[in-house]
Parts: structure tokens; C-alpha cells; sequence
């Protein structure tokens, strides 16, 4: 059965019923870096597979339309939102880097080595900056 006492304790002390304070706190798992680095690889390996689905759609419903526009605009929609979760990894952050060496390295190394290419397309060297500078931790490990 439900423990409604534990239930209406998740809301904080000045919602609980008995006004008892258990100490508990939640953290905001979306502002942790094992977040950040988990998104990132997420939406990398997601756009992947999502892009050879579409470009096969759209190759046999419109011959029309130019399949390699359908390709850019996703990676550019792709790499710039996962950019949004990796730029926040500091290496000078223990926790950042122990987020990092959590993660299955050689797919990992494989999406930042994707986004890498993309970004020195469009010239944004301090992005590739930041993202070969963990390539280099992930190499290490």
C-alpha cells in the first residue's frame, strides 16, 4: 500500500500534513553533469539512427526534395542542442570529469569526434576547442 506520508513529504516541510521536517532534499537531476553528458550522448546517437530513418522516408515519398538540406537542417538542430547540455562540463570540476568516465567511452569518443566535424564546418573553433578537450579525457581513459 501507499505511504501518503511519504508521498507528501517529497513537497517540502511547509506542505507536510504532521509539519514534521524529515530532512529529506531532492536535487534537480537536470542541473548534475552526469545529466549534461548523458543529453548530449543521447541526442547524438538518437539524431544518427533518426537520420538514416528520415532519409529513407523521404526518399521514397518526394523525390523532390533535397535530401541533403533534410540532412543539414537536422544536424544543425542536432549538434546545437546537444551543444546547449556540453558546453556546462568543466574539466576543472572533479564531478564533471567522474560524469565523463561513467559513460561508455567509445561511443561517447564517436559522438564528440561527430560533433567535432560539424562544428569545424561552421568555423566555431571554440567549440570544437571545448569538445576536443574532452575527447582528450575520454582518450585517457
Amino acid at each position: 500500500m501507499i505511504n501518503l506520508d511519504n508521498i507528501f513529504h517529497l513537497f517540502g516541510p511547509d506542505d507536510n500534513f504532521d509539519g514534521v521536517d524529515n530532512g529529506t532534499t531532492y536535487m534537480d537531476f537536470k542541473s548534475t553533469p552526469t545529466y549534461w553528458v548523458g543529453m548530449y550522448k543521447k541526442l547524438i546517437l538518437n539524431h544518427i539512427n533518426f537520420n538514416k530513418k528520415i532519409i529513407k522516408f523521404f526518399q521514397k515519398s518526394d523525390k523532390a526534395l533535397d535530401l541533403g538540406d533534410v540532412k543539414e537542417a537536422g544536424e544543425f538542430v542536432t549538434y546545437n542542442r546537444a551543444w546547449s547540455y556540453i558546453k556546462n562540463i568543466s574539466l576543472d570540476n572533479h564531478d564533471d570529469v567522474n560524469a565523463i568516465i561513467n559513460f561508455d567511452n567509445k561511443v561517447f569518443y564517436k559522438a564528440l569526434d561527430g560533433a567535432v566535424t560539424f562544428f569545424e564546418q561552421y568555423e566555431e573553433y571554440e567549440k570544437c576547442a571545448h569538445l576536443h578537450k574532452i575527447k582528450e579525457v575520454v582518450k585517457e581513459i
